[in-house]
């Protein structure tokens, strides 16, 4: 039987719903290479059609993309006939439903694969699938084409050469990414007009032998009900993964424009390869990732793209992170200064840069208090100096202004009802305990389960997670649930609320966790929930005790306590000022964020106080968080858009980002984890 018609209808099913006109067609492999084209709209007319065939030399293909409606009525419209040329063009196609990414076994033209080529190609689609699903990609169809696997990712998109452009340069970086001697990325599938096999079709290339089989191709399990579309501004992310800007060469210290040598910087710095050619662009796959020994095989790699520019990437998480510019730092600090320097002097010549600085005015200096003007080395040695730790948020822009969360310090976290206070701080935990912290937490509003199951949901990402029958709720599935537990495990710790919410009596429990799991952050969410009069029958004199309180065990057990503060009702935009409760609150924290919800009363009560555009970039994010107090950097009214995912409650710092958490880092290797072809 040369066609399978459950798999065809199984496959059109979800690939062409809803009567949506699609072209079928059949390539005979006859001397005269013979090509048959019909449109369609009914399944059911189509298999009839196929019946009529004799389908023993043909391969069998469909449109994948959107079709104008007018080509339905074309005269090969619910039956086939012969065509010369290309039935459908690109100007025939509306838009693209569909990214097609053909993994192919190379191989002589006209001839089937042999199994072990297609077990090659289906252990290339896991770590395609893995990478992309790592990237953000929602989940993708799988398919067998016959001598291949096929990853199709629903994308909606406009039938332009912008997204033409796109597509052609996010399947190119694949292709420097995977493709090997034995299996290619298929970099010709970004055109509209591009045709598929037809899934539930023999694939006929060459003779039917033992050692390469005619093999039906198929839809791998049973397709969604509703396919989610992965956004342009994922594609996006996954085009951008390979830089566009040349290197140049600088000879390691002196300015020449030439092109980089590579080849000769690795090899100056002992970095081992093996050199891949793909196409017009160079592979060369390390025997070890520079950052970590422990990642070899084809794990990590540096790209030269054929106009010189230069990129990195290892398939690990902990790496996740680094690109190019990083690798080269690990073995030259100080190239960008010398690049930096060596322009200057190409410009300025050997002291003209220096003559064209404004003259410094000299400042007389006169000591005080005994200190030194100049420290000996001893002195220097025997100053005491407090050994600085800091805790990252993942927030990218408070990491890189404050350094992260202090340790012996305390923050604040502020916010109206609904602005995702809770958000926030549930993932500041995970970030934590990603970096190899320990965490307590107090929520008086919570349950554990509760919280457990919000913890899951940002631990998991939505490439994780299940929807439901209730419309903005997601679930994760059990077996997910138990690696995060145990990812989690002697690192997080849950205060039970059955023990009271009395504040003495609650944080003397705290400290002793603190001492004895060596606690490096301790959360409060928040301070409403506490029982504080034992503290001070007196309201405002309770708090400001309690914030002394806080004070006192960060500074000696070395910890970051990080507490949430409901604002007072405010008339105008949420300021410091509005926390609730006395001035002590703000003015003893460290660090004070207020978190607000990207509404149309934050847009306008922001553009009245800051005199805000509508098009300002702040106004992206569905939520923002201010940096109000920065007690040693001297941050405020620093303002940071962050993008809410429905799907994992993650607060992120742009729309495409997707961190991997610790839970899933053993299946971050290539050769490890999900296996979706089998």
């Amino acid at each position: 039987m040369m066609f399978d018609e459950h798999e065809i209808r199984k496959a059109l099913s979800v690939l062409k719903p809803n009567n949506e006109a699609f072209e079928v067609r059949l390539l005979f492999d006859d001397s005269r290479k013979t090509v048959q084209s019909g449109y369609f709209r009914s399944v059911d007319t189509m298999i009839e059609e196929l019946q009529t065939r004799d389908l023993t030399n043909c391969n069998v293909y469909f449109s994948l993309n959107h079709l104008n409606d007018a080509c339905y009525d074309r005269k090969q419209r619910d039956h086939f006939m012969n065509v010369s040329g290309t039935a459908t063009s690109d100007n025939d196609i509306d838009g693209y439903e569909w990214m097609l990414i053909d993994l192919d076994p190379k191989r002589p033209k006209g001839t089937a694969s042999t199994d072990a080529q297609l077990r090659l190609a289906r252990d290339m689609g896991n770590a395609v699938y893995k990478y992309l699903q790592q990237l953000g990609f929602s989940k993708p169809l799988l398919a067998y084409s016959g001598n291949g696997v096929h990853l199709l990712y629903c994308i909606s998109l406009a039938n332009n050469p912008d997204n033409k452009a796109l597509i052609k340069r996010c399947l190119e970086v694949l292709s420097i990414m995977f493709s090997t001697d034995e299996v290619g990325v298929d970099t010709a599938n970004h055109n509209p007009s591009r045709i598929c096999k037809l899934y539930g079709t023999v694939s006929t290339k060459g003779l039917n032998t033992p050692e390469r089989p005619h093999r039906m191709s198929r839809i791998i399990g049973e397709p969604p009900t509703d396919v989610v579309p992965t956004d342009r501004r994922y594609l996006e992310k996954l085009s951008s993964a390979i830089p566009s800007e040349p290197e140049r060469n600088q000879h390691y210290n002196g300015w020449n424009s030439e092109r980089f040598d590579l080849e000769a910087w690795m090899d100056k710095y002992g970095l081992r390869y093996r050199k891949t050619i793909v196409g017009s662009d160079v592979r060369y796959i390390l025997d070890h990732c520079p950052f970590d020994d422990g990642h070899d095989g084809k794990d990590a790699a540096i790209f030269r793209m054929a106009n010189g520019a230069i990129g990195f990437h290892c398939f690990h998480n902990s790496c996740a992170d680094k690109h190019w510019s990083d690798v080269r730092k690990l073995f030259e600090p100080d190239y960008q200064e010398k690049q930096a320097q060596a322009r200057e002097q190409a410009m300025y010549g050997s002291d003209g840069f220096n003559r064209n600085r404004a003259k410094i005015k000299p400042k007389h200096i006169v000591e005080v208090d005994d200190k030194p003007i100049f420290y000996t080395a001893m002195d220097v040695l025997n100053k005491p100096y407090p050994e600085e730790h800091f805790i990252r948020t993942g927030i990218d822009e408070i990491d890189r202004r404050l350094r992260g969360l202090k340790k012996g310090a305390i923050s604040v976290v502020s916010g109206l009802r609904g602005s995702a206070k809770s958000t926030l701080v549930s993932q500041w935990i995970l970030e934590a305990v990603n970096a190899g912290n320990n965490v307590g937490l107090f929520s008086g509003e919570l349950s554990e389960r509760n919280i457990m199951k919000w913890v899951n949901l940002q631990a998991a990402g939505r490439s994780h997670t299940q929807a439901t029958s209730y419309e903005g709720y997601y679930t994760v599935p059990g077996e997910t649930r138990k690696r995060i537990a145990a990812w989690l495990g002697d690192h997080f710790y849950i205060y039970n609320n059955e023990y009271g919410n009395d504040f003495n009596a609650v944080i003397e429990q705290f400290e002793k966790v603190i001492e004895k799991n060596k606690l490096d952050m301790l959360v409060l969410d928040n301070l409403m929930a506490f029982n504080i009069q034992g503290l001070d029958d007196n309201k405002f004199e309770a708090q400001s005790k309690f914030v002394l309180r806080l004070k006192q065990i960060a500074s000696k057990y070395y910890v970051h306590i990080v507490f949430v503060a409901h604002p007072r009702k405010a008339m105008g935009f949420l300021r410091l000022d509005d926390i609730s409760g006395n001035a002590d609150l703000s003015n003893a924290a460290d660090n004070a964020f207020i978190v607000h919800r990207n509404n149309n009363d934050f847009k306008r009560l922001s553009a009245q106080m800051f005199g805000w555009k509508p098009d300002n970039e702040i106004y992206d994010g569905t939520n923002v968080v201010e940096i109000a107090k920065d007690r040693d950097g001297g941050n405020q009214d620093i303002f940071i858009p962050l993008f809410y995912e429905v799907e994992s409650k993650r607060l992120k710092n742009d729309f495409t980002e997707n961190r991997i958490y610790g839970w899933d880092d053993e299946f971050t290797n290539t050769e490890e984890g999900e296996m979706v072809f089998t």
